[in-house]
């Protein structure tokens, strides 16, 4: 009794009282969130909305500390019966799990009753190789699109060229690039995955395709890819992605998106020789590069035969010492035949 007077002094009970409803509980958790008060993204906050949407049509009426492991379950059986992708029910039991943890730092649960609920196995789809010759083809397609083909162009290159991920590069200033110490800066608003700015060293690709497009920059604009329907007011563009789709069909390349690029630019980077961990500070992983041998490093298999051409085995290749007699070794006659 003495051991649990001290842990009830330490909170590591739940406070006594009517516990709030789910909904309420998760509209404060939101409006938490929405201000910004952690530092954490709008983006994350709205797809934890959406994903909360769904929790609070099955649980929303009962109270927080009433939720029970069955009804989770219940629901992702639920979800997955509807069609829902598992990856999409795995992110929803990881939202759920962090308004849990919220419930039960503020005392009002005792254990997380997500405890020991595992993640549903995704399989993932093998997806065709971006090649050159595809990527070109992409690019020619773009700048065939009426309205805004010229900026689509840019667009698709400067992601293959850099790696940035489609939203980082249209927050991208003329300001981040650094002609002179041939560096471009993205994140530098914050706006990156992890919200930390990163540099990438120029190759001379995206060297050559910056320099073309300050050439051709808009004067009344400081972004790299600025709205086209900006007015008076100077905007990046929110997204090129109709666009992209109308480009993509015409150059008979439907599966490629955005993402696909960044692929690219790692794939190529890879076959280029250029190290894990210079090519995973340029994509902006913090693991060394562990990530990057898992996914990003797709290559091609003209690039895997050259690398099998210069694997050589035979003997009958290498200079073995001949000895004195003037007869040939062992060896070299197995090297011979």
């Amino acid at each position: 009794m003495a051991g649990k007077r001290t842990q009830a002094r330490e909170g590591a009970f739940p406070k006594g009282g009517v516990k709030p409803k789910f909904a309420d509980f998760v509209h404060d958790y939101l409006e938490f969130h929405e201000n910004n008060q952690n530092g954490r993204k709008q983006s994350t906050v709205d797809r934890e909305r959406t994903s909360l949407t769904q929790w609070k049509k099955t649980l929303g009426q009962v109270r927080i500390d009433k939720i029970t492991k069955p009804m989770i379950t219940a629901f992702v059986k639920d979800r997955i019966r509807d069609g829902v992708a598992p990856r999409t029910v795995n992110v929803d039991v990881i939202v759920l799990r962090s308004v849990f943890k919220s419930a039960l730092d503020d005392g009002l649960i005792a254990a997380l009753p997500t405890a020991g609920i595992r993640p549903l196995k995704v399989v993932v789809k093998k997806r065709p190789t971006l090649t050159p010759a595809h990527f070109e083809d992409l690019c020619a397609a773009a700048l065939r699109c009426r309205e805004n083909g010229a900026q689509l162009k840019d667009y698709i290159r400067f992601l293959a060229l850099c790696g940035a991920r489609c939203k980082e590069a249209l927050r991208i200033k003329w300001e981040d690039v650094d002609f002179e110490g041939k560096l471009l800066c993205i994140g530098a608003d914050g706006s990156s995955k992890n919200s930390k700015a990163r540099y990438v060293d120029f190759n001379p690709d995206l060297e050559r395709h910056l320099q073309d497009m300050s050439a051709r920059r808009a004067p009344d604009t400081q972004w790299l890819f600025p709205s086209p329907r900006r007015g008076e007011s100077d905007k990046p563009a929110k997204t090129l992605r109709e666009s992209f789709k109308i480009a993509r069909a015409s150059a008979g390349l439907e599966w490629v998106g955005f993402h696909d690029l960044r692929h690219y630019f790692a794939s190529r980077a890879v076959m280029a020789g250029i190290d894990f961990k210079t090519i995973a500070e340029w994509l902006g992983h913090q693991d060394g590069g562990v990530l990057l041998c898992k996914v990003y490093a797709h290559l091609c298999g003209t690039h895997k035969r050259e690398m099998a051409e210069r694997l050589l085995f035979s003997p009958a290749i290498v200079n073995f010492p001949q000895p004195s007699s003037g007869q040939p070794s062992a060896i070299a006659k197995a090297g011979t035949k």
